[in-house]
């Protein structure tokens, strides 16, 4: 399993924007303080914004801030956003249409370690994040 760096950064992004309390936090602020590209970070906020997990004002002031509180929300919330929650083996997904998928004997396995994943990234918010828990 591996972590796309959009799904990285975008536990960053929110990482960042959290700790500006309620204030709004520019893009380029973001950018600078993730090291990252206006143009990409653009890319994941537009993803965050669609999926409501932060909101946009426009102006000198403008930038962007959590939609909810820290504590409410999951890491795996913020990465299912990027796509990036745990799928280890092909056939989990059903997009492999596997002949013996019914008497595998490895499949519930996968399906144990994807769910030991997706509880850990559940079990972890943003507030913990950012207090360092």
């Amino acid at each position: 399993m591996k972590i796309s760096s959009r799904g990285r950064y975008a536990v960053r992004i929110m990482s960042d924007i959290a700790l500006a309390k309620d204030k709004f936090v520019s893009t380029a602020e973001i950018a600078k303080n993730q090291n990252i590209s206006v143009k990409y970070l653009e890319q994941i906020i537009s993803k965050l914004l669609k999926n409501k997990l932060v909101v946009s004002s426009h102006g000198a002031q403008g930038g962007y801030r959590l939609a909810k509180e820290p504590k409410d929300y999951k890491i795996s919330e913020i990465l299912a956003v990027t796509g990036d929650l745990p799928e280890l083996s092909p056939c989990q997904s059903g997009a492999l249409d596997c002949p013996i998928r019914n008497k595998c004997s490895s499949i519930s396995m996968w399906d144990n370690l994807s769910k030991l994943i997706f509880d850990y990234l559940e079990s972890i918010t943003l507030e913990d994040l950012i207090n360092k828990k």
